[in-house]
């Protein structure tokens, strides 16, 4: 039985509301991916212009990772390129771009699900990791690249926490300009990030001190530092806000996996019209 009337035979098997729905849904993210990468390019260009060594910013894989404007350009790239396969897709009826889309969002959605399920058993394994990554590569190159920069005091502000382990504010040490070692000529050693601060606006109202972390790892106990910066380090804190909004969490999960499963399923319902609508033809 015919699906819809329509063709040259009065009956078409490419159901419009399912054609459309397709790819109205995925230009909405064509057009996203592709925002996403002209900003990311952008940003990589305004920051390569305050790069006066001429070095190239990228020397292992780790560069790559906590670049910002790289990162943002690779996943708009993925966004576009997938759009670009259910937008051109539907609207063709071109049932290998259609293929793909759906079997390229399969992969991504299986990943996403193997890596829930990995974070989830060997959770205590990652957050260390992930803590040592960190130290090693975010807190060292906090003032070398502004955008990473901006991102680590957006967490911390948002947050409230300062640096990453289990050290909190004194892994700070670990970068070269706060680090609090006597030989270290820094005008910022033994400091912290202005985004470390509880009261960062503690001269004028409405001010912000980017001084306020000054000589912050110079408290001989945590308590007395607590009065000036936040002591706990972001992975903990993040790990326990999680656990506070387990329902928040639970919801973007599903909000995640709801287009995916969507774009997979009108993907396939619309190849499989299109397959059998060219078998009527020959």
């Amino acid at each position: 039985m015919a699906c819809c009337k329509g063709g040259d035979n009065g009956e078409t098997f490419v159901n419009p509301v399912i054609k459309y729905l397709m790819f109205f849904f995925n230009l909405f993210f064509w057009l996203v991916g592709g925002a996403m990468i002209g900003v990311g390019a952008w940003a990589y260009v305004e920051k390569e212009a305050l790069n006066t060594s001429g070095d190239s910013d990228i020397q292992n894989i780790y560069d790559i990772l906590f670049d910002v404007t790289i990162v943002i350009i690779c996943l708009g790239i993925i966004i576009f390129l997938l759009g670009y396969a259910g937008c051109v897709g539907a609207l063709r009826e071109n049932t290998c771009l259609l293929k793909t889309f759906s079997i390229c969002l399969i992969v991504l959605f299986l990943l996403e699900v193997i890596g829930a399920i990995v974070a989830f058993v060997f959770s205590d394994e990652i957050t260390k990791g992930l803590k040592t990554v960190l130290k090693d590569e975010a807190i060292v190159r906090y003032r070398d690249d502004i955008n990473l920069q901006n991102l680590i005091d957006f967490l911390q502000e948002s947050l409230g926490c300062c640096g990453v382990g289990d050290q909190g504010y004194n892994e700070w040490s670990l970068n070269p300009y706060f680090n609090c070692t006597d030989d270290n000529p820094s005008s910022e050693r033994c400091a912290v990030p202005f985004s470390c601060c509880v009261k960062q606006n503690n001269i004028e109202a409405g001010m912000i001190n980017t001084m306020c972390g000054f000589g912050a790892q110079n408290h001989p106990s945590v308590i007395e530092a607590a009065t000036q910066v936040y002591t706990e380090g972001c992975v903990e804190t993040f790990i326990k806000l999680g656990k506070d909004n387990l329902v928040v969490i639970g919801a973007v999960a599903v909000g995640l996996a709801v287009p995916q499963l969507l774009g997979i399923f009108l993907s396939r319902v619309l190849a499989s019209q299109v397959e059998d609508q060219r078998s009527r033809w020959v």
